[in-house]
């Protein structure tokens, strides 16, 4: 079950909170920097825009085998006008905020892409729907970073080919327009509706596909705004990491989601019933729900084994905290660095997850030492194992309580 449920990142979604070794630098790429001066359509590679490289290798491999990052991630090609849209939130961010950064852009397009795809389905049903006859030349038969005019023309006219050439599909582009546009949350849904429809047009979508795309891009930028306020946030996150163990024994390690507001979640459900009213699309691509998934992920098995403590996939409540627990034991002495994620169920399966904004919501470092003289070490373990941690985060709650009702 779960590796059917994180098996897509992009599709069919993970849940993830991931504990990963960062035993590594990873330079900044300067290609980036001298990306700024080339063309917005020049085209690379994820890995070129987040200046992934050899030493990485091994964290790539444990992210794919635990379903954390697609396969082919780092070989999407995207231009560079888009990989400065996927480094804008991140500019000095760590090796694993640029990965999960990337991850998130490119679903984000994905999920755009897919809902002008159903909606250029649905309109070839009724037949062709053409942009004014003064646009055709430029936009239909638009060339993104291509170096041939050997380029079939169906498929740059219905969006869904690749030249060939090393080109990007025009629809991925005009997904990544969609998603560059109507940013800003003080303007009204209306406008920066017509902003992300704007732009679509503009890069050769049909009026249908651009009201399918503006809706899609627009519902996903709201669910990261309300998620990402930092002073009234969905919910309070509490991730509860062991900075020091012994070897070779075990210790809990755990997250605490408390919801904070029931008013947050009827906002960002209001926002989106504005947002099918002021389209003229009914295709929609997300639905925020009461799931959050979390799995916690070892770089090195052979160093720290994780024993879960219930199913990664929680459902939430509006009134109590969802508590996920894992039990880590050192194989190895050393500093082991860890990083936890979470996501949040953005269809109504469930079986799609994005990552919250500003991932991850914990970067750190384990300090396993070696076993201490039995006595002291018997003590040590007795103090940790008193209260659950989560108990220990509650305790001071509820003795203020108990002393106010003179329990």
């Amino acid at each position: 079950m779960r590796a059917y449920i994180v098996r897509h990142l992009f599709g069919i979604g993970a849940a993830g909170v991931v504990v990963v070794a960062l035993c590594w630098g990873w330079p900044v790429y300067d290609g980036v920097a001298q990306a700024d001066n080339a063309a917005d359509d020049a085209i690379l590679t994820v890995r070129t825009c987040i200046g992934a490289n050899a030493t990485s290798a091994s964290l790539e491999e444990a992210l794919i085998k635990e379903d954390i990052i697609e396969e082919d991630l780092l070989q999407t090609k995207v231009t560079n006008g888009m990989c400065k849209e996927m480094l804008k939130p991140i500019t000095d961010g760590t090796p694993v905020r640029r990965l999960l950064a990337a991850q998130n852009y490119i679903q984000e397009i994905n999920l755009i892409e897919g809902t002008m795809s159903e909606a250029a389905g649905e309109a070839a049903t009724r037949g062709p729907d053409w942009v004014s006859s003064s646009d055709k030349p430029l936009i239909r038969f638009r060339t993104i970073g291509q170096t041939s005019e050997q380029v079939p023309a169906l498929a740059q006219y219905d969006g869904t080919g690749d030249d060939g050439t090393g080109g990007i599909e025009p629809r991925k582009t005009q997904a990544a327009a969609a998603a560059g546009a109507g940013e800003d949350a003080d303007d009204s849904i209306a406008e920066r509706l017509r902003q992300k429809e704007a732009a679509l047009k503009r890069e050769g979508a049909s009026a249908s596909v651009a009201a399918a795309g503006g809706r899609c891009s627009l519902s996903v930028n709201i669910l990261d705004e309300e998620l990402d306020k930092k002073s009234k946030g969905l919910y309070e996150i509490t991730p509860q990491m062991p900075k020091q163990m012994g070897h070779g024994k075990t210790k809990e390690a755990g997250l605490l989601v408390s919801p904070v507001t029931k008013e947050r979640f009827q906002e960002i459900k209001r926002k989106h019933r504005l947002v099918t009213e002021a389209s003229e699309s009914d295709i929609g691509c997300v639905r925020l729900t009461d799931l959050m998934g979390s799995t916690l992920v070892p770089y090195d098995p052979e160093k720290l084994d994780v024993d879960p403590r219930q199913p990664d996939i929680r459902k939430l409540s509006s009134n109590r905290s969802a508590i996920w627990n894992w039990d880590l034991i050192a194989r190895q002495t050393g500093e082991l660095n860890v990083v936890l994620d979470l996501r949040y169920a953005i269809s109504r399966e469930g079986q799609q997850f994005r990552l919250i904004p500003d991932s991850p919501v914990y970067e750190g470092a384990i300090k396993v030492t070696p076993l201490q003289s039995d006595s002291t070490q018997k003590v040590t373990e007795q103090k940790a194992t008193q209260h659950p941690w989560w108990q220990r985060i509650f305790g001071g709650i509820f003795e203020r309580i108990s002393r106010l009702f003179g329990a």
